[in-house]
Protein backbone atom coordinates (compact mmCIF):
# COMPACT_ATOMS: atom_id res chain seq x y z
CA UNK A 1 0.00 0.00 0.00
CA UNK A 2 2.21 2.45 1.07
CA UNK A 3 4.68 1.70 -2.08
CA UNK A 4 1.55 2.38 -3.79
CA UNK A 5 1.19 5.50 -2.36
CA UNK A 6 5.00 6.52 -3.54
CA UNK A 7 4.47 5.57 -7.19
CA UNK A 8 1.28 7.57 -7.14
CA UNK A 9 2.85 10.39 -5.79
CA UNK A 10 5.43 10.23 -8.04
CA UNK A 11 3.54 10.09 -11.15
CA UNK A 12 1.38 12.86 -10.34
CA UNK A 13 4.66 14.98 -10.60
CA UNK A 14 5.37 13.23 -13.31
CA UNK A 15 2.50 13.48 -15.57
CA UNK A 16 1.13 16.95 -14.30
CA UNK A 17 3.36 18.89 -16.58
CA UNK A 18 6.43 17.46 -18.42
CA UNK A 19 8.57 20.68 -17.44
CA UNK A 20 7.67 20.34 -13.54
CA UNK A 21 10.73 18.11 -12.59
CA UNK A 22 12.45 21.82 -13.41
CA UNK A 23 11.01 25.33 -12.67
CA UNK A 24 8.45 26.38 -15.38
CA UNK A 25 8.11 30.00 -16.51
CA UNK A 26 6.20 32.01 -18.55
CA UNK A 27 8.65 34.81 -18.40
CA UNK A 28 12.21 33.25 -19.12
CA UNK A 29 12.77 35.30 -21.82
CA UNK A 30 13.94 37.85 -19.33
CA UNK A 31 15.92 35.71 -17.83
CA UNK A 32 17.58 33.21 -19.82
CA UNK A 33 20.00 32.19 -17.41
CA UNK A 34 17.32 29.81 -15.71
CA UNK A 35 16.89 27.50 -19.10
CA UNK A 36 20.77 27.20 -19.38
CA UNK A 37 23.75 27.96 -17.82
CA UNK A 38 25.52 29.41 -20.75
CA UNK A 39 23.77 32.16 -20.63
CA UNK A 40 25.06 33.25 -16.99
CA UNK A 41 26.15 36.55 -16.95
CA UNK A 42 25.36 37.39 -20.50
CA UNK A 43 22.87 40.27 -19.71
CA UNK A 44 26.84 41.81 -18.87
CA UNK A 45 25.18 43.66 -15.58
CA UNK A 46 24.54 41.90 -12.09
CA UNK A 47 20.74 40.97 -11.64
CA UNK A 48 18.75 39.71 -9.09
CA UNK A 49 15.58 37.53 -9.89
CA UNK A 50 12.32 36.85 -7.53
CA UNK A 51 9.70 34.90 -9.14
CA UNK A 52 6.16 32.78 -8.00
CA UNK A 53 4.32 30.69 -10.49
CA UNK A 54 0.87 29.89 -9.04
CA UNK A 55 -0.35 27.14 -12.19
CA UNK A 56 -3.51 25.08 -12.53
CA UNK A 57 -5.41 27.11 -9.73
CA UNK A 58 -8.30 24.86 -10.46
CA UNK A 59 -7.10 21.65 -9.25
CA UNK A 60 -5.96 20.92 -5.33
CA UNK A 61 -2.90 20.86 -5.07
CA UNK A 62 -1.58 22.33 -8.12
CA UNK A 63 2.04 23.11 -8.61
CA UNK A 64 3.39 26.33 -7.03
CA UNK A 65 7.24 27.49 -8.09
CA UNK A 66 9.47 29.91 -6.61
CA UNK A 67 12.91 30.99 -7.48
CA UNK A 68 15.66 33.27 -6.86
CA UNK A 69 18.50 33.93 -9.00
CA UNK A 70 21.20 36.16 -9.22
CA UNK A 71 24.32 36.65 -11.80
CA UNK A 72 26.42 38.66 -13.24
CA UNK A 73 29.85 38.60 -15.65
CA UNK A 74 33.40 39.12 -14.37
CA UNK A 75 34.55 40.95 -17.46
CA UNK A 76 38.08 41.15 -17.18
CA UNK A 77 37.79 37.06 -17.00
CA UNK A 78 35.57 36.31 -19.72
CA UNK A 79 33.29 34.40 -17.03
CA UNK A 80 30.26 34.66 -15.55
CA UNK A 81 28.77 33.32 -12.00
CA UNK A 82 25.12 32.79 -10.09
CA UNK A 83 23.25 30.92 -7.96
CA UNK A 84 19.80 29.77 -8.11
CA UNK A 85 17.74 28.93 -5.16
CA UNK A 86 14.40 27.17 -6.14
CA UNK A 87 11.41 25.44 -4.52
CA UNK A 88 8.47 23.23 -6.59
CA UNK A 89 5.88 21.89 -4.52
CA UNK A 90 2.56 19.30 -6.92
CA UNK A 91 0.12 17.76 -3.78
CA UNK A 92 1.98 15.71 -1.63
CA UNK A 93 5.04 16.03 -3.15
CA UNK A 94 7.38 18.82 -3.03
CA UNK A 95 11.21 19.57 -3.25
CA UNK A 96 13.92 22.54 -2.69
CA UNK A 97 17.28 23.04 -4.59
CA UNK A 98 20.39 25.51 -4.64
CA UNK A 99 22.58 25.61 -7.51
CA UNK A 100 25.69 27.20 -8.39
CA UNK A 101 26.45 28.48 -12.25
CA UNK A 102 29.71 29.40 -14.34
CA UNK A 103 29.77 30.51 -17.53
CA UNK A 104 33.06 31.10 -19.94
CA UNK A 105 32.94 33.53 -23.18
CA UNK A 106 35.57 32.42 -25.85
CA UNK A 107 35.33 35.38 -27.97
CA UNK A 108 36.53 34.47 -31.82
CA UNK A 109 35.87 37.83 -33.03
CA UNK A 110 34.11 41.55 -32.18
CA UNK A 111 30.65 39.72 -33.33
CA UNK A 112 31.15 36.00 -32.80
CA UNK A 113 30.98 34.05 -29.07
CA UNK A 114 30.54 30.74 -27.62
CA UNK A 115 29.46 30.04 -24.62
CA UNK A 116 30.18 27.59 -21.97
CA UNK A 117 28.05 26.75 -18.78
CA UNK A 118 27.77 23.99 -15.82
CA UNK A 119 25.29 24.15 -13.10
CA UNK A 120 26.19 22.14 -9.46
CA UNK A 121 23.94 21.44 -7.02
CA UNK A 122 21.63 19.61 -4.63
CA UNK A 123 17.82 19.19 -4.37
CA UNK A 124 15.68 17.92 -1.12
CA UNK A 125 12.99 15.76 -2.62
CA UNK A 126 9.84 15.51 -0.36
CA UNK A 127 6.74 13.05 0.02
CA UNK A 128 3.93 13.79 2.72
CA UNK A 129 1.12 11.40 3.31
CA UNK A 130 -0.41 13.59 5.67
CA UNK A 131 -1.52 15.42 2.39
CA UNK A 132 -3.28 12.49 0.83
CA UNK A 133 -6.83 12.39 0.05
CA UNK A 134 -7.50 8.69 0.18
CA UNK A 135 -10.79 6.67 1.23
CA UNK A 136 -9.58 4.90 4.16
CA UNK A 137 -8.55 7.81 6.43
CA UNK A 138 -7.53 4.92 9.01
CA UNK A 139 -4.83 3.56 7.16
CA UNK A 140 -1.79 3.33 9.34
CA UNK A 141 0.37 3.79 6.31
CA UNK A 142 -0.77 7.08 5.78
CA UNK A 143 0.56 8.20 9.10
CA UNK A 144 4.43 6.84 8.65
CA UNK A 145 7.42 9.37 8.13
CA UNK A 146 7.74 11.54 5.51
CA UNK A 147 9.70 10.82 2.81
CA UNK A 148 12.64 13.21 2.56
CA UNK A 149 15.50 13.01 0.51
CA UNK A 150 18.30 14.94 -0.49
CA UNK A 151 20.56 14.09 -4.04
CA UNK A 152 23.16 15.79 -6.20
CA UNK A 153 22.28 17.80 -9.56
CA UNK A 154 23.71 19.00 -12.45
CA UNK A 155 23.09 21.02 -15.48
CA UNK A 156 25.01 21.73 -18.85
CA UNK A 157 25.05 24.07 -21.50
CA UNK A 158 26.33 25.72 -24.71
CA UNK A 159 25.60 28.92 -26.10
CA UNK A 160 26.29 31.05 -29.20
CA UNK A 161 26.10 34.57 -29.91
CA UNK A 162 26.62 36.07 -33.09
CA UNK A 163 25.53 40.22 -33.23
CA UNK A 164 21.66 40.05 -32.79
CA UNK A 165 21.41 36.40 -32.84
CA UNK A 166 21.33 34.06 -29.86
CA UNK A 167 21.10 30.09 -30.11
CA UNK A 168 21.70 27.57 -27.05
CA UNK A 169 21.33 24.11 -25.71
CA UNK A 170 21.64 22.94 -22.65
CA UNK A 171 21.32 19.25 -21.07
CA UNK A 172 19.43 19.67 -17.24
CA UNK A 173 19.64 17.13 -14.79
CA UNK A 174 22.45 15.31 -17.06
CA UNK A 175 23.71 13.20 -14.69
CA UNK A 176 20.12 11.31 -14.72
CA UNK A 177 20.51 9.84 -10.97
CA UNK A 178 17.38 8.48 -8.84
CA UNK A 179 16.03 9.77 -5.64
CA UNK A 180 15.94 6.50 -3.78
CA UNK A 181 13.12 5.85 -0.49
CA UNK A 182 12.90 3.35 1.36
CA UNK A 183 9.45 1.82 3.12
CA UNK A 184 9.25 0.17 6.61
CA UNK A 185 10.01 -3.13 5.61
CA UNK A 186 13.20 -2.34 3.39
CA UNK A 187 11.31 -2.59 -0.09
CA UNK A 188 13.21 0.25 -2.28
CA UNK A 189 11.52 2.88 -4.71
CA UNK A 190 12.99 5.00 -6.66
CA UNK A 191 12.12 8.54 -8.56
CA UNK A 192 14.17 9.10 -11.57
CA UNK A 193 15.71 12.58 -12.45
CA UNK A 194 15.04 12.81 -16.24
CA UNK A 195 17.94 14.10 -18.42
CA UNK A 196 15.90 17.28 -20.28
CA UNK A 197 17.00 18.30 -23.90
CA UNK A 198 16.93 21.98 -24.24
CA UNK A 199 17.45 24.16 -27.61
CA UNK A 200 16.66 27.77 -28.29
CA UNK A 201 16.78 30.67 -30.90
CA UNK A 202 16.52 34.65 -30.83
CA UNK A 203 17.11 37.12 -32.72
CA UNK A 204 16.35 41.11 -31.91
CA UNK A 205 15.84 43.86 -34.07
CA UNK A 206 15.78 47.11 -33.57
CA UNK A 207 12.61 49.33 -33.70
CA UNK A 208 14.10 52.47 -32.42
CA UNK A 209 17.64 52.38 -31.36
CA UNK A 210 17.57 55.60 -29.99
CA UNK A 211 15.10 55.23 -27.76
CA UNK A 212 16.09 51.51 -27.05
CA UNK A 213 13.03 49.98 -28.34
CA UNK A 214 13.92 46.06 -29.86
CA UNK A 215 11.99 43.45 -30.58
CA UNK A 216 12.29 39.63 -31.09
CA UNK A 217 11.47 35.87 -31.52
CA UNK A 218 12.22 33.10 -29.05
CA UNK A 219 11.47 29.60 -29.95
CA UNK A 220 12.05 26.92 -26.98
CA UNK A 221 12.22 23.63 -27.90
CA UNK A 222 11.89 20.59 -24.84
CA UNK A 223 12.26 17.27 -24.98
CA UNK A 224 12.91 14.30 -22.75
CA UNK A 225 12.91 10.19 -22.94
CA UNK A 226 9.13 9.15 -22.54
CA UNK A 227 7.67 12.16 -23.09
CA UNK A 228 6.14 13.90 -26.46
CA UNK A 229 8.65 17.36 -27.37
CA UNK A 230 7.22 20.36 -26.71
CA UNK A 231 7.51 23.82 -27.85
CA UNK A 232 7.10 27.49 -27.00
CA UNK A 233 7.02 30.22 -29.69
CA UNK A 234 7.75 33.89 -28.05
CA UNK A 235 7.05 37.21 -29.44
CA UNK A 236 8.27 40.03 -26.76
CA UNK A 237 8.54 43.71 -27.52
CA UNK A 238 11.05 45.71 -25.20
CA UNK A 239 11.40 49.08 -24.34
CA UNK A 240 14.56 49.84 -22.10
CA UNK A 241 13.62 52.37 -20.51
CA UNK A 242 9.96 51.50 -19.73
CA UNK A 243 9.38 47.90 -19.69
CA UNK A 244 8.27 45.14 -21.93
CA UNK A 245 5.14 43.20 -23.46
CA UNK A 246 5.24 39.02 -24.56
CA UNK A 247 3.47 36.69 -26.23
CA UNK A 248 4.08 33.06 -25.57
CA UNK A 249 2.50 29.62 -27.07
CA UNK A 250 2.95 26.96 -25.07
CA UNK A 251 2.15 24.17 -27.36
CA UNK A 252 -0.71 21.68 -26.24
CA UNK A 253 -1.03 23.63 -23.13
CA UNK A 254 -1.94 27.98 -22.81
CA UNK A 255 -1.07 30.98 -24.80
CA UNK A 256 0.22 33.37 -22.25
CA UNK A 257 0.22 37.47 -22.36
CA UNK A 258 2.82 38.62 -20.25
CA UNK A 259 4.06 42.10 -19.59
CA UNK A 260 6.56 43.97 -17.11
CA UNK A 261 7.43 47.65 -15.95
CA UNK A 262 10.99 48.98 -15.62
CA UNK A 263 11.71 51.74 -12.84
CA UNK A 264 15.13 52.91 -12.44
CA UNK A 265 16.78 49.43 -11.58
CA UNK A 266 13.63 47.92 -10.55
CA UNK A 267 11.32 45.70 -12.79
CA UNK A 268 8.13 43.93 -12.10
CA UNK A 269 6.62 41.65 -14.69
CA UNK A 270 3.02 39.52 -14.56
CA UNK A 271 2.25 36.53 -17.17
CA UNK A 272 -1.91 35.07 -16.83
CA UNK A 273 -1.38 31.67 -18.80
CA UNK A 274 -5.01 31.08 -21.29
CA UNK A 275 -5.75 27.60 -21.35
CA UNK A 276 -6.40 25.76 -24.33
CA UNK A 277 -7.45 22.46 -25.16
CA UNK A 278 -10.16 20.31 -24.03
CA UNK A 279 -8.80 20.23 -20.27
CA UNK A 280 -9.18 24.38 -19.78
CA UNK A 281 -12.07 24.02 -17.65
CA UNK A 282 -10.51 21.93 -15.15
CA UNK A 283 -6.98 23.43 -15.08
CA UNK A 284 -8.17 27.24 -13.85
CA UNK A 285 -5.60 29.99 -14.55
CA UNK A 286 -1.86 30.51 -13.76
CA UNK A 287 -0.41 33.07 -13.19
CA UNK A 288 3.47 34.27 -12.86
CA UNK A 289 4.96 37.30 -10.91
CA UNK A 290 8.20 38.45 -11.24
CA UNK A 291 10.46 41.41 -9.74
CA UNK A 292 14.04 41.76 -10.38
CA UNK A 293 17.22 44.61 -9.30
CA UNK A 294 19.90 45.56 -12.15
CA UNK A 295 23.08 46.38 -9.91
CA UNK A 296 25.11 49.36 -11.37
CA UNK A 297 22.34 49.84 -14.16
CA UNK A 298 22.02 53.58 -13.69
CA UNK A 299 25.90 54.67 -14.44
CA UNK A 300 25.60 52.18 -17.47
CA UNK A 301 22.55 54.75 -19.03
CA UNK A 302 24.72 57.71 -17.86
CA UNK A 303 27.17 56.50 -20.01
CA UNK A 304 25.69 55.65 -23.01
CA UNK A 305 23.57 58.61 -22.69
CA UNK A 306 26.80 60.79 -23.80
CA UNK A 307 26.51 59.05 -27.06
CA UNK A 308 23.11 60.47 -27.86
CA UNK A 309 21.87 63.57 -30.10
CA UNK A 310 19.76 64.33 -32.95
CA UNK A 311 22.16 63.10 -35.72
CA UNK A 312 24.58 60.23 -36.44
CA UNK A 313 27.77 62.53 -36.85
CA UNK A 314 26.35 64.15 -34.16
CA UNK A 315 26.17 60.97 -31.91
CA UNK A 316 29.79 60.06 -32.81
CA UNK A 317 31.70 63.99 -32.58
CA UNK A 318 29.47 63.98 -28.81
CA UNK A 319 30.88 60.61 -27.66
CA UNK A 320 34.29 61.36 -28.70
CA UNK A 321 34.46 64.10 -26.90
CA UNK A 322 33.07 63.07 -24.02
CA UNK A 323 35.89 59.68 -24.16
CA UNK A 324 38.52 62.50 -24.73
CA UNK A 325 37.82 64.13 -22.03
CA UNK A 326 38.00 60.73 -19.85
CA UNK A 327 41.33 60.08 -20.77
CA UNK A 328 44.12 59.21 -19.04
CA UNK A 329 46.42 60.47 -21.86
CA UNK A 330 45.96 64.16 -19.96
CA UNK A 331 47.20 67.47 -22.00
CA UNK A 332 49.71 68.35 -18.83
CA UNK A 333 51.28 65.05 -20.02
CA UNK A 334 51.13 65.20 -23.40
CA UNK A 335 52.86 68.83 -22.79
CA UNK A 336 55.61 67.49 -20.70
CA UNK A 337 56.47 64.78 -23.21
CA UNK A 338 56.39 67.80 -26.42
CA UNK A 339 59.13 69.39 -24.31
CA UNK A 340 61.09 66.08 -23.36
CA UNK A 341 61.35 65.46 -27.05
CA UNK A 342 62.34 69.29 -27.97
CA UNK A 343 65.13 68.76 -25.32
CA UNK A 344 66.09 65.81 -26.60
CA UNK A 345 66.05 67.00 -30.50
CA UNK A 346 67.97 69.91 -29.60
CA UNK A 347 70.89 67.81 -28.44
CA UNK A 348 70.48 68.62 -24.61
CA UNK A 349 71.49 66.14 -22.09
CA UNK A 350 69.46 63.37 -20.86
CA UNK A 351 68.55 62.65 -17.73
CA UNK A 352 71.53 59.94 -17.52
CA UNK A 353 74.11 63.13 -18.81
CA UNK A 354 74.57 61.73 -21.44
CA UNK A 355 73.75 63.05 -25.36
CA UNK A 356 70.82 62.13 -27.33
CA UNK A 357 71.78 62.25 -31.26
CA UNK A 358 69.23 60.26 -32.12
CA UNK A 359 67.32 61.66 -35.26
CA UNK A 360 64.00 61.13 -33.37
CA UNK A 361 59.87 62.31 -34.68
CA UNK A 362 57.45 63.73 -32.59
CA UNK A 363 55.70 60.11 -31.98
CA UNK A 364 55.42 60.57 -28.21
CA UNK A 365 56.34 57.00 -28.04
CA UNK A 366 56.31 55.15 -25.18
CA UNK A 367 58.01 51.61 -24.37
CA UNK A 368 56.40 49.02 -22.14
CA UNK A 369 56.91 45.01 -21.70
CA UNK A 370 54.79 43.37 -24.10
CA UNK A 371 54.10 41.04 -20.96
CA UNK A 372 52.00 43.87 -19.15
CA UNK A 373 49.47 44.46 -22.13
CA UNK A 374 46.28 41.85 -22.95
CA UNK A 375 43.86 41.47 -25.49
CA UNK A 376 39.64 40.85 -24.65
CA UNK A 377 40.52 37.52 -24.54
CA UNK A 378 43.31 38.24 -21.22
CA UNK A 379 45.74 36.75 -23.97
CA UNK A 380 49.48 38.20 -23.68
CA UNK A 381 50.33 41.18 -26.48
CA UNK A 382 53.05 40.44 -29.35
CA UNK A 383 56.11 42.74 -29.47
CA UNK A 384 55.71 45.49 -31.78
CA UNK A 385 54.54 49.11 -32.35
CA UNK A 386 50.75 50.34 -31.67
CA UNK A 387 49.78 53.20 -33.43
CA UNK A 388 47.22 54.41 -30.42
CA UNK A 389 44.36 56.64 -30.75
CA UNK A 390 42.72 57.09 -26.96
CA UNK A 391 43.40 55.48 -23.16
CA UNK A 392 40.73 55.18 -21.01
CA UNK A 393 40.50 53.91 -17.63
CA UNK A 394 36.55 52.84 -17.95
CA UNK A 395 36.40 49.82 -20.16
CA UNK A 396 33.10 51.09 -21.26
CA UNK A 397 34.20 54.21 -22.63
CA UNK A 398 37.00 52.52 -24.63
CA UNK A 399 34.28 49.93 -25.98
CA UNK A 400 31.86 53.21 -27.25
CA UNK A 401 35.23 54.95 -28.35
CA UNK A 402 36.55 51.78 -30.85
CA UNK A 403 32.98 51.22 -31.68
CA UNK A 404 32.66 54.69 -32.92
CA UNK A 405 35.82 54.69 -35.17
CA UNK A 406 34.34 51.22 -36.41
CA UNK A 407 31.27 53.82 -37.69
CA UNK A 408 34.12 55.91 -39.42
CA UNK A 409 35.36 52.91 -41.60
CA UNK A 410 38.37 52.10 -39.27
CA UNK A 411 37.67 49.14 -38.62
CA UNK A 412 41.07 47.91 -37.28
CA UNK A 413 40.57 49.70 -34.24
CA UNK A 414 40.87 47.00 -30.95
CA UNK A 415 41.06 47.74 -27.23
CA UNK A 416 44.16 45.85 -25.18
CA UNK A 417 44.72 46.49 -21.56
CA UNK A 418 47.96 47.41 -19.04
CA UNK A 419 46.67 44.92 -16.66
CA UNK A 420 49.45 46.75 -14.21
CA UNK A 421 47.82 50.44 -14.55
CA UNK A 422 44.29 49.02 -15.43
CA UNK A 423 44.17 51.33 -18.09
CA UNK A 424 42.98 50.20 -22.01
CA UNK A 425 44.16 51.79 -24.98
CA UNK A 426 42.19 51.81 -28.05
CA UNK A 427 44.79 51.54 -31.08
CA UNK A 428 43.81 52.04 -34.99
CA UNK A 429 46.95 49.51 -36.14
CA UNK A 430 50.40 46.99 -35.24
CA UNK A 431 53.40 46.82 -37.09
CA UNK A 432 57.15 45.73 -36.55
CA UNK A 433 58.86 48.34 -38.18
CA UNK A 434 58.97 51.93 -35.90
CA UNK A 435 58.65 53.55 -39.69
CA UNK A 436 55.60 51.96 -40.64
CA UNK A 437 53.95 52.73 -37.18
CA UNK A 438 54.74 56.77 -37.83
CA UNK A 439 53.49 57.03 -41.59
CA UNK A 440 50.40 55.74 -39.92
CA UNK A 441 50.27 58.13 -36.85
CA UNK A 442 50.72 60.82 -39.51
CA UNK A 443 47.44 59.41 -40.94
CA UNK A 444 45.45 60.49 -37.75
CA UNK A 445 47.53 63.55 -36.71
CA UNK A 446 44.83 65.61 -38.03
CA UNK A 447 41.95 63.90 -36.63
CA UNK A 448 43.44 62.96 -33.39
CA UNK A 449 46.39 65.84 -32.72
CA UNK A 450 47.31 63.39 -29.50
CA UNK A 451 47.94 59.92 -31.66
CA UNK A 452 50.81 58.26 -30.09
CA UNK A 453 52.89 55.21 -30.45
CA UNK A 454 53.04 52.04 -28.17
CA UNK A 455 56.74 50.07 -28.20
CA UNK A 456 55.89 46.54 -26.90
CA UNK A 457 59.34 44.42 -26.24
Amino acid sequence: MKKSIITSAILLTVTSAFAQQLPFSSQYYTNMFVTNPAFTGISESTRAFLTHRSQWTGIAGSPQTSYLTVDGPIESKNIALGIKIYSDATDITSRMGAAANYSYKLKINDDNHVLFGVALGVFNNRIDFSKAVVRDVDDPLLYSTTQNKTVFSADFGLGYTWKKLEVGFAVPQIVGNKVRYKDDNGKNTSYNLARHYLGSVKYVFNVNEDKGMTAYPLIMIRGTQGSTVQYDINAVFDWRKLGWVGVTYHSNYAVAASIGLRYKNIAVGYAYDIGIGKIKRYTGSSSEFLLSYIFGERKKEEEVAVAKDDGKDAVIDAALAKLKADSDSSKAEMDRLRAQLEALKSGQATSSGKQNTENLTENLMRIAASSDFVDDNGMTMGAGYYVVIGSFSNKANAVKFKDANHIKGYNSAQIIQNHKTKVYYVFVNTFTKQADAETEQMKFKTEYPDVWIQKLE
